[in-house]
């Protein structure tokens, strides 16, 4: 890491003051998450997430659905944990979720202190950012990095719910950098330091076992080889690190037909590989598919992604690679993750691939720095900049269901699922209803449960006729009407006024 960059022409930042400059900003940032906790209702995966983490913390197994690690599970079940929430071995993982949230003041406290659990994975991608920052380009490029990274709204967005995506984030970018470190010297130390950051990514997501080999071989190529005794005892580092998040459970694993150290993660591993082989139902630009688009991901994270950030990426792989060559680890540990994801038939958001805005940022962050190097530039950046920054406020608290200037006034049109709706706007249109005066609306909720389970007390929910609407409030969920096409007459008339980002309302007498 460069200590200071005073010799780089118009630039005097040293790497301390950069310090401090990006622990403010990520302060803010965090600030910015927190203000949304008790906003937004439960996503569809949360009650999930908490009841699972909860069996781990509260009866030391985790039996329930396992297509995905503990990691960020038991730290989103730690607040309500150290609060006196307690697993009750509910019939299933949903319903005992809902349990533990339960209702009201309850329902709104447990719910944010869950959420405050996975805050701490945001401070972690913000330091890899900085670190990286720091080591591509200076102290300059890693401040610009961590306020680039830490005003993406995907960023925020995924940092303040219970779910893995922030953690995997997280992690794999933190494998990643250990990875740069470890490859020059790969001493015991580093090689220890990297196999941590390589378990840990893999209690946070599956996919970190495609994403992070496809990265490290984009960003290291021949050298893993060069290294690979020391590879080996990283990755036996990381198993055992698994093997401890799993409880240092062992048993049999039925399709493998032997007993092994944390089955549950062998069998997670096959239950998400039967559900990636069966396809999910999505939705993108206009069309719906049963199994996906190859194209999802370049698509949404254009549409996702500030326009700024874009714009600044852009100058580092169009006629710069030379000027740039040291961005090449972070374009590559980008492009990695995003050839992976061509593959998968899951596109249901971009948060699957939430990881790459860490390479972006630093991206970003090496070209905005060396703009600052440049009388003439210093003007563009300051405006690319203030775009950055904002678009995602400008858009605040509605985080989730950000998207850039692209998709206009009808994001509806181009996205849907948690890129948009992820069922987290029933507390907001239960607020809007009970103003109104009236109990009862017409709905077909993509979030079932907020009304039934869990959260505050709702109007009554009406069926929805398909082909025309009712008299009477009516309510349209964009995911169920994108993704399943319910209702069809909501094609036909105009909303009347939209609640949040995710639901559109009609009042007809």
């Amino acid at each position: 890491m460069q200590p200071t960059s005073a010799n780089q022409p118009g630039v005097k930042l040293d790497t301390r003051r950069a310090a401090w400059l990006a622990v403010l900003l990520v302060l803010i940032g965090s600030a910015r998450i927190v203000s949304t906790y008790t906003v937004f209702n439960h996503t569809i995966d949360e009650p999930d997430h908490l009841a699972a983490g909860m069996e781990w913390l509260s009866a030391g197994k985790y039996l329930y659905e396992d297509q995905h690690p503990p990691l960020a599970r038991v730290m989103g079940a730690l607040g309500p944990y150290l609060a006196g929430e307690r697993w009750h071995a509910g019939p299933d993982s949903y319903r005992e979720g809902y349990r533990i949230l339960g209702r009201g003041a309850h329902y709104d406290r447990t719910l944010a202190l869950g959420r405050a659990g996975i805050l701490p994975f945001f401070w972690i991608a913000s330091a890899v950012v900085f670190l990286w920052g720091a080591r591509t380009a200076g102290a300059p490029a890693a401040l610009l990095a961590t306020l680039l990274f830490t005003t993406l709204p995907p960023v925020l967005a995924h940092a303040g719910l219970i779910a893995t995506d922030m953690a995997a984030a997280a992690w794999i970018g933190a494998a990643a950098l250990a990875s740069l470190f470890w490859v020059e010297k790969p001493g015991r130390r580093r090689t220890a330091i990297f196999g941590v950051a390589i378990g840990l990514a893999c209690l946070s997501k599956f996919s970190a076992l495609l994403f992070l080999p496809a990265a490290l071989l984009a960003m290291h190529r021949a050298r893993l080889w060069r290294h690979r005794r020391s590879l080996a005892a990283a990755c036996v580092v990381a198993f055992l690190v698994i093997w401890a998040g799993y409880r240092f459970s062992f048993a049999r694993v039925e399709y493998l037909h032997l007993r092994l150290p944390a089955p549950r993660f062998f069998t997670g591993l096959a239950t998400l590989w039967a559900h990636n082989a069966a396809g999910h139902a999505s939705y993108l630009l206009g069309r719906r598919s049963a199994t996906g688009f190859w194209y999802y991901y370049p698509v949404a994270l254009a549409l996702k992604t500030p326009l700024a950030l874009l714009l600044l990426v852009a100058g580092a792989a169009i006629g710069a690679c030379r000027r740039f060559a040291r961005l090449g680890p972070a374009l590559g540990f980008c492009l990695a993750i995003l050839v992976c994801a061509l593959a998968s038939r899951i596109n249901i958001g971009v948060r699957h691939v939430l990881p790459v805005y860490l390479g972006l940022s630093v991206i970003g962050g090496g070209v905005a720095a060396a703009m600052l190097r440049r009388r003439a530039a210093r003007w563009i950046l300051a405006g690319l900049l203030l775009w950055q920054v904002a678009s995602g406020a400008l858009q605040h608290p509605d985080y989730l269901a950000y998207t850039n200037e692209i998709a206009g006034s009808h994001p509806e049109n181009f996205l849907a699922d948690s890129d948009l709706d992820w069922g987290q706007d029933m507390k907001r249109l239960g607020t809007r209803l009970q103003r109104a005066g009236d109990t009862e609306v017409t709905f077909e909720p993509f979030n079932r449960t907020y009304a039934t389970l869990a959260g505050d007390p709702f109007p009554r929910i009406l069926p929805v006729d398909s082909e025309r609407p009712a008299a009477g409030w009516n309510a349209v969920s964009v995911s169920t009407w994108k993704i399943f096409g319910v209702p069809q007459w909501a094609n036909r008339v105009p909303a009347q006024e939209k609640v949040g980002r995710s639901i559109l309302l009609w009042h007809f007498p």
